[in-house]
This record gives C-alpha cells, structure tokens and sequence, in this order.
C-alpha cells in the first residue's frame, strides 16, 4: 500500500475519532443541560405543590375555625334576652314564666302573646313593693325592645346560614407606587 493511501487512511480514521468524541461530548452536554433543565423544574413543580398544601392546609383551618365560630357566636341581642329572661322568672308569676321560657332564640311566640307578654313586663316596671329590685324593673322595661332586636338578628343569622361561603384569591402588587 502506498504511504498516500495510508496517510489518507491515518487523516480519515483522526477525522471520524475526533468527529465522533465531537458528538459524543455535544450528546453528553445536551443530556446534563436537559438534566440540569429537568431537575429545576422538578424542584420548581416541588416547590409549587408545597405551596399549594401549604395554603390548603391553611384553607382548612380557616373553613374549621370559621365553623367553630359560626356555632359559638351568638348575637348580644340574644344573649342580653337571655340574661333578662333569668333575672325576671319567678315561681310565683307562672303565666309570665311560661311566655318567657318560649321567647327563643328562635321565638316560639305569636303576636297575640308577644303583645301579653309586653304588657305583662309593663306591668312589672310599676313599682310592687319588695316583690321585686329596680334591676329587675329595669329589665322589665328594657326586655321588649331587646326581644325585637334578637328576632331580627336571629332571621339575620338565619338568612346568612343558607348562603354559602365564597373564598376568592387576590393578588396584590408589592411593588412601589411611583
């Protein structure tokens, strides 16, 4: 074989070796790039999921503690009657007593005995000797006006329990006011 023919070969096969470690190395590179590009966005989605339970987790003790306090809550109207209502029973007034165990909430009475009721309670406010205290005849006269204003606030109440809670998210720009 003549040198030109093995020098040619010796140029063709340093060619393909230093072309096929080319590829090679550009196939190596653009797996640890694809790699590299494919664990960030792992880590990125990783973080997003954190994220995202994180703010569940949350979401659920707010819908637990606004649970809570839908059952604990009672309007002070409500709870103003129901103080009234136990400082003016007494054994010996037992038709008044009976009108006030069914004032509520929710009030269980008709107009007609609402309006028996009031007029019982005003008859309460006169003076009756050592029947009863000035706190009791001030709870007397303060005890209608409340009754009405703990009926409202018990169909409010009501009116707010049918409808259902709607959580929306806000994004708020933190950057400067120019």
């Amino acid at each position: 074989m003549p040198v030109q023919w093995q020098v040619a070969l010796l140029l063709l096969s340093a060619f393909l070796s230093f072309a096929s470690v080319a590829y090679w190395t550009r196939l190596s590179r653009r797996d640890k790039e694809r790699d590299r590009v494919r664990d960030e966005a792992k880590e990125k989605a990783d973080q997003e999921t954190d994220a995202r339970e994180d703010i569940i987790s949350r979401l659920l003790k707010l819908e637990t503690s606004l649970a809570v306090i839908d059952q604990k809550v009672v309007p002070i109207s409500t709870a103003l009657q129901a103080i009234l209502v136990k400082e003016l029973t007494h054994y010996h007034t037992p038709m008044m007593d009976a009108l006030l165990a069914r004032i509520g909430p929710p009030s269980m009475l008709s107009d007609v005995e609402e309006v028996i009721l009031t007029e019982a309670l005003l008859e309460r406010t006169h003076d009756m000797g050592q029947l009863i205290s000035d706190a009791e005849r001030d709870a007397a006269f303060i005890l209608p006006a409340i009754m009405r204003r703990a009926k409202v606030e018990c169909a409010i109440m009501q009116s707010v329990v049918a409808h259902t809670y709607v959580l929306k998210f806000v994004t708020v720009d933190t950057a400067p006011a120019q």
